[in-house]
């Protein structure tokens, strides 16, 4: 039989993530639909921010790189910064333009989700849609600006996200 292995690096991870986020906010998604979709979008969000620091170097997915060696970089042994501070970098060292705009809704749906996922949420589905919508535009936007040039598409099939 042969060995079956996962493999999902960081930019088709977050392609799959995008998908499911996708099919989930379909036509009339359940409670439970947006449930998922606030968690795979705030995923698909810090993963592919994070692959953007990545490719500028990899202490920048690096909480505090003075107390890190490389080798735990390599082994996933660190701790990785906040999303708030993942953006900061992204403008301030790496120069990508993101408008004030979009970091303030960035951020408020990392909220959303923080909610969602450790102290429960309770809101207007409709708000939930509308903010997912805008999170989901601006990372389709950043993949292509940022991040799919140096991707090739079988990687991406590779992995299952064969629908964006």
């Amino acid at each position: 039989m042969a060995e079956r292995n996962v493999s999902f690096p960081p930019i088709p991870n977050g392609v799959d993530y995008l998908v499911s986020v996708m099919q989930l906010l379909g036509e009339n998604p359940s409670p439970r639909d947006l449930k998922y979709a606030v968690l795979h979008l705030q995923a698909a969000s810090e993963v592919l921010l994070k692959a953007r620091l990545q490719i500028e170097h990899w202490t920048l997915v690096v909480k505090d790189a003075a107390k890190t060696r490389k080798q735990h970089y390599l082994d996933s042994d660190f701790e990785s910064p906040t999303h708030a501070e993942t953006i900061r970098r992204l403008v301030e060292v790496v120069g990508i333009g993101i408008s004030e705009a979009d970091k303030k809704e960035l951020l408020r749906f990392a909220r959303t989700r923080n909610a969602l996922q450790h102290w429960g949420l309770t809101e207007s589905a409709p708000a939930v849609e509308v903010r997912a919508a805008t999170v989901l535009d601006f990372l389709i936007r950043f993949l292509d600006d940022q991040l799919l040039q140096g991707v090739h598409s079988r990687d991406l099939v590779t992995c299952g996200a064969t629908s964006v």
